[in-house]
């Protein structure tokens, strides 16, 4: 085991009685016993195929949830305004998630109830499984929550809360578990899955909302962390995918507000970042910048983890873990829970902010996509921010809103607004340098894996009807059209 502070204390939270300088002391001295223990890593079968440094394997790419493929050389800012469509595949429904790519095969759910095993250069069809998920036309019961692929499975939530295990090679049901089947809690995952060391990380969008750890060959819940009191639909929703610290094995993930309803007492979790132990469950720290807040403004953006590189000291480096929410980017002590930075890009409301997991962190910057309301309508700018300081090194407005996650790789930072044009820009200034438009709004985000560019259209067609042709996977790659 890891000797450090969250096996000496329960937990660091702004206002407690346990009180930050205690922290600091706890942590002053575990880093002085700190030992690195951890269970070991399962057999993946000698059939499955290895993560290659170019795959994209999980919706943040990386265990630290980056969004960004540091494997990736072959489109680059020189040549990513030659990238062309390549092959496209229909699904005949909306689809909203990332695709997870390992060697010759892309993994993507639709909302028509189907995850689908397509081959990643020829868009041909290798699988598909419904999943037992409701007809798209139910709204949020549809399939979002983006795979995971790990050891030789996929791994996924659906609309009605249940976590699937499903063989990569051939789409075969290996288990699967209902997380929440209380019907008034309108059970939903959201919440893309982070498997590491033999276990699932994985959260609900219930009325009353979870974190789950359970066991990757078996499906058995070995911890839960509710995030409203006992028997309150509350809220606290889990949106999105977890971060891992893995020279810790510390867990970050991220809350929702309360659903309309403030019941007596503290609603700690609500709103939320939340550490955790990831083995037991342990709460190590959280941080809930509006306690009790009412106006729906969720940690929307998935947390990431990053190293950050003071401008002014050498050597001096943060060890952060930052998270968009709908007032703005905060930036925290990964171990402590002390808040670093806070940007704010547009106006706090209920429907701006960083939305959709549309941020993504590499060489130092943290890239955030910001909406706001106005009198005059929707507005949303891109920015890159300085991970050590928060300040703003480039800024640009964008036409539409983004509502869909962005990606890095090479030097490119790409973003998809929501009249479907998809952008590449340079991530040292903010200049575009690729554009495509889609004949559909943006939702799923990107993936760029071993040369491709992949991405999805979602919603409905620019001339407002719903069409069966029209939800696609894209896959652009360089030198061909």
């Amino acid at each position: 085991m890891i000797y450090s502070a969250r096996k000496m204390s329960s937990y660091y939270h702004r206002g407690s009685e346990y009180t930050r300088r205690t922290f600091l002391g706890h942590s002053a001295l575990a880093a002085s016993l700190a030992t690195v223990g951890s269970s070991p890593l399962r057999a993946v079968p000698q059939s499955s195929p290895a993560i290659a440094s170019t795959d994209w394997p999980r919706f943040g790419c990386d265990l630290r949830n980056s969004r960004f493929n540091a494997g990736e050389s072959t489109i680059g800012r020189e040549n990513v305004g030659s990238l062309a469509l390549d092959w496209t595949f229909s699904a005949g429904a909306p689809i909203q998630n990332c695709p997870a790519v390992v060697g010759d095969t892309l993994y993507f759910g639709s909302w028509d109830g189907y995850y689908y095993a397509v081959h990643s250069q020829t868009g041909e069809l290798k699988w598909k499984v419904h999943v037992g998920v409701p007809p798209y036309e139910n709204g949020w019961h549809n399939i979002r929550s983006s795979p995971e692929y790990s050891g030789g499975r996929i791994y996924f939530g659906t609309g009605d809360a249940r976590v699937v295990c499903l063989d990569a090679e051939t789409g075969r049901e290996v288990w699967q578990t209902l997380l929440d089947n209380v019907p008034t809690n309108e059970p939903q995952i959201s919440c893309s899955p982070m498997i590491y060391k033999g276990m699932v990380f994985i959260g609900t969008s219930s009325g009353r909302a979870q974190i789950a750890c359970l066991d990757a060959e078996t499906g058995k819940v070995r911890w839960r962390f509710f995030t409203v009191p006992s028997s309150q639909s509350a809220g606290g929703s889990v949106w999105t995918s977890p971060a891992i610290d893995e020279e810790h094995d510390i867990l970050y993930n991220v809350t929702g507000s309360t659903k309309g309803f403030m019941p007596a007492g503290p609603m700690l979790y609500t709103e939320s970042i939340v550490a955790h132990d990831l083995h037991t469950g342990q709460l190590l720290w959280f941080d809930q910048p509006r306690p009790a807040d009412v106006h729906d403004l969720d940690f929307g953006s998935h947390p990431m983890i990053f190293d950050a590189a003071s401008p002014l000291q050498r050597g001096a480096r943060r060890h952060c873990v930052g998270a968009g929410k709908k007032e703005g980017f905060f930036c925290w002590d990964r171990y402590t829970g002390e808040l670093y930075w806070k940007a704010m890009l547009t106006n706090v409301s209920a429907s701006g902010g960083p939305r959709m997991s549309s941020t993504a962190v590499a060489n130092n910057r943290v890239v955030v996509v910001s909406n706001a309301m106005t009198p005059k309508g929707a507005m949303s700018v891109t920015a890159a921010l300085h991970a050590y300081t928060g300040e703003i090194e480039w800024w640009l407005p964008n036409s539409v809103t983004v509502r869909a996650p962005v990606a890095i790789a090479n030097g490119v930072f790409y973003q998809g607004l929501l009249d479907g044009v998809l952008e590449a820009l340079d991530i040292r200034t903010g200049r575009q340098l690729w554009q495509y438009q889609l004949p559909s709004s943006h939702r799923g985000g990107f993936t760029i894996a071993d040369g491709r560019l992949y991405t999805s259209n979602g919603e409905v067609s620019l001339r407002g009807k719903a069409t069966t042709d029209q939800h696609s996977i894209y896959a652009f790659s360089l030198g061909r059209g």
